[in-house]
């Protein structure tokens, strides 16, 4: 009897195979996680340098642009004359050098102002928190006189917390910096192995920015030799729009934080606030988190003008909030505008989840990255609609109930509640019917 081959047992046959090998291979990959963990960090500490260098020259990108274009045509154009490559170049060159001498002297201008100042203020708080605890205990006294057994219930609580924290400040305290120090002065060679890669990142980065337009035509050149020619010019173009977004948001809510920090240290300078220099700075960096930046740092800092005026705590958080509107509503719009195009409820959806998965990262990257997925699916979506010729909009289908199965028009809310009126009617005139001929035949 001859064998007759039939592809179809051959197709069941290969597919079998490859879900069992991948179920051998994926068994393989959690039961060696931490080795293929391990592997994975040593690539990524021989990459941080071009890393760092990647970030560094995406950020710095900007700063280039804007010095080259005024450099190029007053002194560039004069020593080398127009169209030559010689005057680009030279410009390209200024253009970064002022953005690096830019970056370190503001990086540097920040730890001079706000160093000193946040020492004076963290060592004043540990030097007067007992005083603190006295006021706040007195005040206690005086709200809660009238209930002796609620003010003996706070003033315990009052006490043990006090208890505790003078103790973690006289003794544990210094038993934890001895423990941080012995770790730091081990840990010596990985700090400077940090710098040394920032470092590094940063000459990376010079030669990025130098040739970055040769970087960008050999991309372009990989991808129309991987895709075809619409496939690849889609993919330039959404890698246009997503760089829009990114640039856009972190640059804004850079100089967003940058602009409310000085705001909230000229204002709490006004009305006399404590710890003015150690609040506004922690109001600015919480302020690089959206929508919930404020609030994140107006917690610590209520409690530290609790400690020293319940009073001016008050009037903090009254400015907070205000502060917070203000910036909401005519600050962050005027720098960032709507370049992420996401509303209020996955901007909240966008924190919380990267947040919970990469921590003050993801709180900070979670809203441009969700944004540029959001708007790949809104894409799609659309044009998987336009396939089947049904309205694209969001405010059309607000005032459609379905689309009809047979024709595919829209069917409108109105004549869905109408038609359930008619046959609400029209059950109520037979059950009248029933009645009235139950009524006849007695």
């Amino acid at each position: 009897m001859r064998f007759r081959w039939d592809k179809k047992y051959l197709y069941w046959g290969v597919t079998a195979f490859c879900v069992i090998a991948a179920s051998i291979v994926f068994f393989l990959i959690l039961s060696k996680i931490s080795a293929i963990k391990g592997f994975f960090g040593i690539i990524l500490k021989v990459i941080k340098p071009v890393l760092y260098g990647l970030l560094f020259a995406y950020l710095m990108n900007p700063l280039v642009k804007t010095f080259e274009r005024p450099i190029l045509v007053q002194w560039g154009e004069k020593i080398y004359g127009k169209d030559s490559r010689k005057s680009r170049s030279f410009a390209r060159c200024i253009a970064i050098l002022l953005a690096l001498v830019l970056v370190l002297l503001i990086v540097i201008g920040l730890l001079w102002l706000v160093l000193p100042r946040l020492y004076e203020s963290i060592q004043t708080l540990v030097t007067n928190l007992p005083l603190y605890f006295d006021r706040m205990r007195s005040t206690v006294e005086e709200i809660f006189k009238a209930n002796q057994d609620v003010e003996d219930y706070v003033l315990g609580l009052f006490d043990n917390l006090s208890q505790t924290l003078s103790s973690f400040l006289s003794g544990d305290l210094v038993n934890e910096l001895k423990t941080v120090l012995v770790s730091i002065t081990s840990s010596v060679y990985a700090v400077v192995m940090e710098i040394v890669y920032i470092a590094i990142g940063f000459i990376v980065a010079v030669y990025i920015l130098t040739s970055k337009e040769r970087f960008a035509a050999q991309t372009k050149k990989v991808l129309y030799s991987i895709f075809d020619v619409q496939h690849a010019t889609d993919i330039i173009e959404e890698a246009h729009e997503v760089n829009e977004i990114f640039i856009g948001f972190v640059s804004g809510k850079i100089l967003d934080s940058l602009i409310i920090g000085v705001i909230c240290y000229i204002s709490l300078n006004i009305i006399q606030m404590p710890y003015k220099e150690l609040v506004s700075v922690i109001v600015g960096v919480t302020n690089v988190i959206p929508f919930f930046g404020p609030f994140i740092g107006a917690v610590p800092s209520a409690f530290l003008i609790l400690l020293v005026d319940p009073f001016k705590c008050l009037i903090f958080v009254i400015y907070i909030l205000i502060l917070q509107q203000i910036d909401g509503n005519i600050i962050g719009p005027k720098i960032l505008g709507q370049n992420t195009g996401l509303s209020s409820f996955w901007v909240i959806c966008a924190i919380l989840v990267g947040g919970g998965l990469f921590g003050f990262a993801g709180m900070l990257f979670g809203v441009p990255v969700f944004a540029v997925i959001y708007r790949s699916v809104k894409r799609a979506v659309e044009h998987s609609l336009k396939k089947k010729d049904v309205p694209v909009k969001t405010s059309d289908f607000l005032k459609i109930a379905y689309l009809d199965p047979v024709t595919g028009e829209p069917v409108s809310l109105e004549t869905v509640a109408r038609e359930k009126e008619q046959k609400k009617a029209e059950e109520q005139k037979k059950e009248q019917t029933k009645i009235q001929r139950k009524k006849n035949t007695k």
